[in-house]
């Protein structure tokens, strides 16, 4: 992103732990790769390992449908993708399926997550899951900024700011509490009043692919329309 953001990345910033560089560097002499082709343009292709901490950009190639995330240390990883249409196409591990919690609970951690960062006046759940037995929960989060963004220079930046994450919430007592945020994508998007999110779609493909020392290849791709 434009040097310009920084500032006003910086006024985003929460009291918990957020990622300080968004993507890491392919690893020096690993010869793990991943790569595939789809049948829409993409705009981004990442791979997120099981533990949520690296988090590693691919390059693409054929007008945007194919690509190739290169540099991985051996290991598991969930890939996501975003297509120039506004798509994302993710299998990122979340854990158990919370579709059973009293909806106290919800209410609770959704109001967590929609004031955790008050920079991004929009928030999207996507997806969640609990973890060690329900004490914790991950979440598949979309943020959206579509009011006044300030350069650095107090001009007036003509976008609107578009973030995805996976958070990681602990439950306390009746409530849950922001434990981590891995941020995986962070762009500009076209300048709109009421912004709509990202249609999302979890691809089961996606997840736990494993990566040794060579390519792992998962040929061509149809996404779901």
């Amino acid at each position: 992103m434009r040097h310009f953001l920084l500032a006003l990345l910086a006024l985003a910033a929460s009291a918990f732990a957020q990622t300080t560089v968004l993507y890491t560097k392919p690893a020096a002499g690993a010869s793990g790769a991943i790569s595939g082709k789809v049948d829409t343009e993409l705009t981004h292709a990442i791979a997120l390992n099981r533990d949520y901490t690296q988090c590693f950009r691919g390059d693409l190639s054929d007008g945007g449908k194919s690509f190739r995330i290169s540099g991985l240390p051996v290991g598991k990883y969930d890939l996501i993708c975003v297509t120039k249409g506004g798509q994302i196409f993710e299998g990122v591990e979340l854990g158990e399926d919370g579709s059973k919690l009293p909806p106290d609970s919800v209410k609770h951690f959704e109001a967590r997550i929609k004031k955790a960062d008050t920079f991004f006046p929009k928030a999207k759940i996507h997806r969640f899951g609990l973890i060690e037995g329900g004490e914790k929960m991950m979440l598949f989060v979309e943020r959206l900024r579509d009011t006044l963004i300030l350069r650095q220079s107090g001009e007036k930046l003509d976008s609107n700011l578009r973030r995805i994450e996976v958070v990681e919430l602990i439950k306390a007592k009746d409530d849950w509490q922001m434990l981590n945020t891995r941020h995986i994508y962070r762009e500009e998007a076209p300048l709109m009043d009421n912004a709509p999110f990202f249609t999302h779609k979890f691809l089961p493909d996606f997840s736990n692919v494993r990566v040794i020392d060579s390519v792992k290849d998962l040929g061509s791709i149809n996404l779901p329309k």
